[in-house]
């Protein structure tokens, strides 16, 4: 966790000022080939993706201490074979971000926002039979760390808005009432760790949120709190370990608001449910040129059709510094999840998913990347399941 006095340096790679502000821009092309767009288990749909970017990072150092940043990324998405899933909004890159860190004492307060438009429905693995998943999201929120020297206090407040602008299938017709999905949340999150030793820090962690969907009664609530230890084992390998309690509870909601078999059917949600968490996370450094990472736990977790879902996980991930000329990463992930009611009919599923990039420079201003992604879902419910292959590369111009 970073100290109040361990202040973000400036950017030295920046390629215009303007005033105190410093910029980078960036140009981006990606091409992919997907051999399953649509997410299916049986007549599957193929197609190549060209991808064009935009993307822009700001610095303004407001006073020696304070500084403002801002770093996004803007862009489409063209199918060569099936124009009809062509974006029809700028899509935003969700690790877009403004952020204002404040230094006074020994207090840092940091301001911030996060937002993002996406519309590729992978990375919600509840979803199965949709080409397209239009949704928006912003995080606002602030966050205080008070610095007591061997002993950290957090205190973090966020309020959520997540707007569902479509859902489209892979037989290209646009799902009614995708509005449903969306919600307003509120989430407060904080810690108090101590620092035992050069090697050792312990503490307590606890959370707590509440959502509300825009077009059903009643809130969701999730709470959850727990300690937690930072271990350094050795000069080379550090672990983090973290547990407790969780607990989600639901209001009586009967609904059928998205109907489509394979994608959103009848569900109900009611009552609440009340597991364990932990985390055991071991990061390596091999040497200066190899990382990797190992983490796994267990959770239940309000999900994004307001299931509530037993989720057992492990991840693994690897970043190699072959040479200047290569770099390679690897990133692993396997979930069992087990549904219980929301927006969709109860369900169980397996997802693994798996990523090979290969960076490399082309000349002093183009870089390249080779991608790979695969992801394999098997569920209980036949039709629900899929397997896709990815696979692209990546141009991107510093200016």
């Amino acid at each position: 966790m970073a100290r109040t006095d361990q202040k973000n340096p400036l950017p030295t790679d920046y390629n215009m000022k303007v005033g105190p502000v410093l910029l980078n821009f960036t140009g981006s092309v990606e091409g992919d080939y997907d051999d399953n767009i649509g997410l299916t288990n049986s007549g599957t749909k193929s197609d190549f993706l060209i991808t064009p970017e935009v993307g822009i990072a700001a610095q303004w150092p407001v006073t020696q201490t304070n500084t403002l940043s801002l770093s996004t990324s803007i862009g489409y998405t063209k199918y060569m074979i099936h124009p009809q899933f062509d974006t029809d909004h700028i899509l935003v890159a969700p690790d877009s971000t403004l952020s204002f860190d404040i230094y006074t004492g020994d207090f840092k307060i940091n301001i911030h926002d996060s937002f993002s438009y996406q519309q590729d429905p992978v990375d919600e693995a509840a979803l199965s039979h949709v080409v397209n998943f239009n949704r928006f999201e912003n995080i606002a929120g602030i966050g205080v760390l008070w610095d007591l020297n061997k002993v950290i206090l957090n205190l973090n407040y966020d309020h959520i808005n997540f707007l569902s602008t479509g859902l489209q299938t892979d037989t290209g017709a646009e799902l009614p009432d995708a509005g449903a999905l969306s919600y307003t949340a509120d989430q407060v999150s904080g810690s108090a760790e101590l620092h035992m030793s050069s090697t050792l820090i312990g503490g307590v962690e606890a959370a707590a949120s509440r959502r509300t969907y825009n077009d059903f009664s009643g809130d969701y609530d999730q709470l959850s709190a727990g300690p937690f230890m930072k271990i350094q084992i050795s000069d080379h390998i550090k672990a983090q370990v973290s547990g407790g309690w969780e607990y989600i509870n639901s209001p009586a909601n009967s609904f059928n608001p998205i109907a489509e078999t394979g994608v959103i059917g009848p569900g109900y949600a009611a009552g609440s449910q009340s597991s364990y968490y932990f985390n055991v996370t071991f990061d390596h450094e091999v040497n200066k040129y190899f990382l990797q990472r190992l983490s796994l736990g267990h959770e239940i977790e309000l999900g994004l059709l307001a299931e509530e879902s037993d989720v057992s996980y492990i991840n693994y991930s690897a970043s190699w510094h072959v040479n200047q000329h290569l770099n390679l990463s690897l990133n692993l992930g396997y979930q069992d999840v087990e549904e219980n009611g929301g927006l969709i009919s109860a369900s169980s599923f397996d997802m693994f998913t798996a990523g090979v990039q290969a960076n490399f420079p082309i000349t002093k201003s183009i870089s390249g990347a080779v991608i790979y992604q695969f992801s394999d879902k098997s569920a209980d419910v036949d039709n629900e399941g899929y397997t896709q292959n990815r696979v692209g590369l990546l141009l991107t111009y510093h200016f």
